[in-house]
């Protein structure tokens, strides 16, 4: 009989690492471009992105209470729709990581350049690159528990100076620059809406340790809801706070909430925001490696990617290949890459893990897939995945074609690899899903 991976992931653990893998580094930024495009009304494209957010991390919550094995949005996929699909959704989700990961970490260097010059250099930013990618990957070869750990010592201290800006700033803001001059555009929201989309991504992520997780059908449920309410009222509060601070100065800022800061607090809360975006990015480092070699794994255990990826480590029983893998190519492509162009990509990508998921629901459902015990059901019947389907398709109407390209092109390559090797599998007899005979290690 297979030995199924130790359960010892509980609500906080796999909420701060859903939490870590959304606040990594746009919240930062993204005040000014979407107070550029939406002015004072910029609030609209938050709560657009809450919503969709919202009713994705609904259908995730079902999803996650009903499959327990390893890889979320993979294991819910590869239930619903089988080997195809889950390629395809394996393999999307594994790009979206690093593509966000390789965007966070260019940002954090060049944080670091811009107060310390000197790491500006080529071979210095390229050795800081490699040093944390490889300090990251051997953490967490050491053991899903110690990654977990990381996870939420770093979310815990990049929320503390947040929060604090937001409350200061709540009692400091100007009301007359909340005044909303005119009702944006369908076209402008959906360009914020867009944009914005990259800071909310990222709660799937956390998804990926639930073959880890003790009480899927609770503990996942409550890990969303958690990640995701926290997540909506920061952002909210911290794009009112922005814009009744700064007002008409805010969608020229380079750095709004550093601005922010250091009207609210003087110098030191310029450099208490710096030091915020360094750990932010960091802890979100820290929860990609934790996660995001999960799906690598998960994908290699079914036998659509190389074997020796779902390899662990004699000793501490952790998919030390797929760690090791994926921390090189998130290395290799932020050497090679930049910040808005990644940023970008992961946006128009996650949406395609999001569409299947959500309509997975349906699918799980029907099939009355129950590996969890009682599953957490979403209230309203059909109506939760098909508005979360429709919010979904309303993001990628907004995508321009030369995204669309690059966001179907991988989908449709994958679509035709898998199932090639679905159809050949077939002819030999031979199933997809390989169950994992040794355990990992907490």
């Amino acid at each position: 009989m297979p030995v199924s991976p130790p359960r010892v992931l509980g609500v906080g653990a796999i909420g701060f690492a859903s939490f870590n893998c959304i606040v990594g580094a746009g919240i930062f930024g993204l005040p000014a471009p979407i107070a550029a495009l939406l002015g004072p009304a910029a609030v609209l494209g938050y709560l657009i992105c809450t919503v969709l957010i919202g009713l994705v991390g609904l259908c995730l919550a079902e999803c996650g209470s009903r499959v327990c094995a390893a890889g979320g949005t993979y294991a819910y996929a590869s239930a619903a729709f089988g080997p195809v699909m889950a390629g395809i959704v394996g393999t999307m989700s594994w790009i979206t990581n690093i593509a966000g990961s390789a965007a966070v970490a260019n940002l954090w260097v060049d944080t670091l350049a811009a107060q310390w010059p000197s790491t500006a250099a080529p071979g210095a930013r390229v050795g800081l690159l490699l040093a944390v990618y490889l300090a990251l990957a051997v953490l967490n070869v050491r053991g899903a528990r110690q990654g977990a750990r990381a996870s939420s010592v770093f979310a815990a201290a990049k929320l503390a100076p947040l929060l604090v800006i937001v409350v200061v700033g709540l009692f400091a803001l100007h009301p007359a620059n909340l005044h909303w001059t005119a009702v944006p555009s369908t076209q402008s929201l959906g360009e914020a809406a867009v944009l914005l989309f990259f800071a909310f991504c990222g709660v799937e992520s956390g998804l990926t340790t639930s073959g880890e997780a003790r009480d899927p059908a609770r503990t996942v449920p409550r890990a969303i809801l958690f990640a995701c309410t926290l997540i909506a009222a920061l952002y909210i509060g911290i794009q009112v706070v922005s814009q009744g601070v700064l007002g008409v100065a805010l969608p020229h800022s380079s750095a709004p909430l550093v601005e922010v800061a250091s009207s609210l607090l003087g110098p030191w809360g310029a450099r208490l925001m710096i030091a915020c975006i360094i750990l932010s990015t960091l802890g979100y480092l820290v929860a990609d490696l934790l996660c995001s070699p999960r799906a690598l794994f998960a994908l290699a255990e079914r036998a659509q990617l190389p074997r020796s990826l779902a390899a662990v480590h004699p000793r501490f029983r952790t998919p030390h290949v797929a760690v090791g893998v994926h921390a090189a190519l998130c290395a290799l492509l932020a050497v090679s890459g930049s910040f808005r162009a990644l940023a970008l990509f992961t946006s128009s990508t996650v949406l395609v893990v999001y569409a299947v998921c959500c309509l997975g629901v349906l699918r799980l459902r029907a099939l009355r897939i129950e590996q969890c015990g009682t599953p957490f059901i979403v209230p309203g019947g059909v109506l939760v995945p098909v508005a979360a389907a429709a919010l979904v398709g309303f993001l990628f109407a907004s995508l321009s074609r030369t995204e669309l390209l690059a966001t179907l092109g991988p989908v449709l390559i994958s679509g035709l690899i898998y199932a090639f090797l679905d159809r050949r599998r077939s002819r030999r007899g031979t199933g997809t899903a390989v169950e994992s005979t040794t355990p990992l290690n907490p």
